[in-house]
């Protein structure tokens, strides 16, 4: 009952990554499973200074594409039922470089798909999106994974990165069928 009850206090601290590692791997020391915390902001930082220096040759439609392709590899390493976590963390790190050029190149975009005089509105609508979906997301989430438990966690994303992809190609066809 103590260890559930620590199990459960620790828990309350670190959310989402170190919570994935600490119920669904075995055997790891609390230590390394809050290191753990930091591999999707670390491969975030990581795409995005990547696609700084190649976004000039491959374009933002090539980058979102590439990105998304990314994430959903780590999505898939995440979601392998291989006990040893190393495979899970460079999952996540994947996932989060995959992220890293997403969101830059849809603002960097809206000049060319909506037009300057439109952009500053698009840019902020985006920006207000990301924050509504940064508000509400991990409520949604921490009240789902508390019925069905964390190891849902990479289902969670697979369905929002397929989201992501599906929605970013229909607004690329109606940009192209307006103009």
């Amino acid at each position: 009952m103590a260890q559930a009850l620590r199990v459960a206090r620790w828990n309350e601290g670190y959310r989402w990554t170190a919570s994935y590692f600490a119920g669904t791997k075995q055997g790891l020391s609390y230590g390394l499973i809050a290191s753990f915390g930091s591999l999707i902001f670390g491969g975030l930082m990581l795409g995005r200074l990547i696609s700084g220096f190649v976004s000039n040759r491959l374009g933002d439609r090539t980058l979102i594409r590439i990105g998304i392709v990314l994430e959903l590899l780590g999505i898939i390493l995440v979601m392998l039922l291989i006990q040893y976590y190393v495979v899970a963390a460079a999952g996540f790190i994947i996932i989060g470089t995959g992220m890293g050029p997403v969101y830059p190149s849809i603002q960097h975009m809206a000049p060319v798909n909506f037009g300057k005089r439109h952009s500053a509105a698009v840019i902020g609508l985006q920006m207000a999106s990301a924050y509504v979906g940064s508000t509400f997301m991990p409520m949604f989430f921490g009240n789902l994974q508390q019925w069905l438990g964390i190891a849902i966690m990479p289902f969670f994303l697979l369905i929002f990165a397929c989201l992501n992809i599906g929605l970013l190609e229909l607004t690329y066809k109606l940009i192209r069928i307006k103009k």
